[in-house]
């Protein structure tokens, strides 16, 4: 068992050999490679944590509640059986069962003439005509509100292809040889996928942080969601790569 848990951690610690690929993720690796020096796994854990809190306030500030996925649904979501779209919407709509008032909203223009505390302080112009487009307020922030949920959707999507690709890893190594060699073959046969999946997560993450800037820009807001979003997202990744590589250290 503590030769898989090494492999594991082996399996997520090459991902920063991927640094090469471009100046984004060679900076994400330093940190992470600064963190892992400076920390160990239990006070990564805990920054993990305080971290996450950033994306947890910006859903509950639209009214969102937090959502664990289950382990089945995380595999789901990892083979491609259930959709980001699907699970952001399964994430919406349970925010109308704390009060039917919330899903009603988005529906009907008049509700929200009366305001509610998941709006920005832009709600109160729902009818407006947001400045160099036709984008309405209400629409804005509906669909500000959908992009945060499928951040969320996103970041437990990652974890799940992660940990279906570690668990490939430990299967392999399982099944065959248990020396050095082979372990390090099987990790590195794992740089691909890993390389592959960091890529399509940034890019999706850099294409909600995108319309997440015309939005705010466009009803008038500041873009801090849009910074915060970005920046808990790159932390994230930075301090996952350093407790990985600091836990096989001390493993």
């Amino acid at each position: 068992m503590k030769k898989a848990g090494k492999i594991a951690l082996a399996v997520v610690g090459v991902v920063l050999v991927a640094g090469a690929i471009t100046v984004a993720v060679q900076w994400n690796n330093i940190k992470a490679v600064a963190y892992m020096m400076t920390m160990d796994t239990d006070t990564l854990d805990t920054r993990a944590e305080e971290n996450r809190k950033t994306l947890e306030k910006a859903m509950e500030d639209y009214k969102i509640p937090t959502y664990t996925f289950s382990q089945e649904e995380m595999a789901q979501l990892a083979s491609g059986e259930l959709s980001e779209e699907d699970a952001a919407a399964l994430l919406l709509g349970e925010s109308g069962t704390d009060g039917a008032e919330t899903g009603s909203e988005a529906e009907t223009p008049d509700a929200s003439q009366s305001g509610t505390p998941s709006q920005s302080p832009s709600a109160s112009q729902s009818q407006s005509t947001a400045p160099g487009g036709d984008t309405s307020t209400q629409e804005a922030e509906e669909e500000l509100r959908q992009l945060v949920a499928t951040m969320y959707v996103l970041q437990a999507t990652y974890e799940g292809k992660l940990e279906a690709i570690v668990q490939e890893a430990i299967d392999e190594y399982t099944a065959g040889e248990h020396t050095s060699e082979n372990r390090t073959k099987i990790v590195y046969s794992k740089y691909e996928a890993l390389t592959a999946l960091e890529k399509e997560c940034d890019q999706k993450v850099a294409d909600i942080v995108s319309r997440m800037r015309e939005l705010l820009k466009s009803t008038g807001q500041s873009e801090s969601l849009a910074d915060e979003v970005q920046k808990t997202y790159e932390e994230e990744k930075s301090l996952k790569k350093a407790y990985y590589i600091r836990a096989f250290q001390e493993g």
